[in-house]
């Protein structure tokens, strides 16, 4: 009776300790999808600025070389993050005419992650200034 009772106390706290650790695995390595080697620069009109955990996304259009709509989505930090950058929720509003360059997807999606290195301007005006580039 014991010994059972002190099998069940250790598998409790091995459940216990993988129940907490969990999250630790969970998180990505964000830039590992993206190309730093090809850096773009992108033109287009902002459909949806999404403010949320766990990376806050950039949405526009951009007008390929044929003049074919590519719906572009732009990987950026988290809100807390960004909050202590300067950013808030309401600095890109669907229709904002915007430049921002970003590391493409690896996989030749219309997805990449903001360079931050740039400014990022809307309607012709600076609204982000170079800064840290995305963890």
């Amino acid at each position: 009776m014991k010994i059972t009772r002190m099998l069940f106390a250790i598998l409790a706290f091995v459940l216990g300790l993988l129940t907490v650790s969990g999250p630790v695995f969970a998180h990505h390595g964000t830039n590992i999808s993206y190309d730093h080697n090809k850096p773009m620069t992108l033109k287009g009109t902002v459909t949806e600025f999404v403010w949320k955990n766990p990376h806050s996304q950039l949405y526009f259009d951009v007008k390929d070389a044929s003049g074919n709509i590519v719906h572009w989505a732009g990987e950026l930090n988290s809100p807390g993050v960004l909050t202590g950058q300067g950013w808030n929720r309401k600095m890109f509003v669907p229709g904002d005419e915007i430049t921002v360059s970003v590391f493409p997807s690896k996989a030749g999606a219309a997805v990449g992650v903001v360079d931050r290195s740039k400014p990022i301007l809307a309607n012709g005006k600076e609204v982000v200034a170079a800064g840290r580039n995305v963890d």
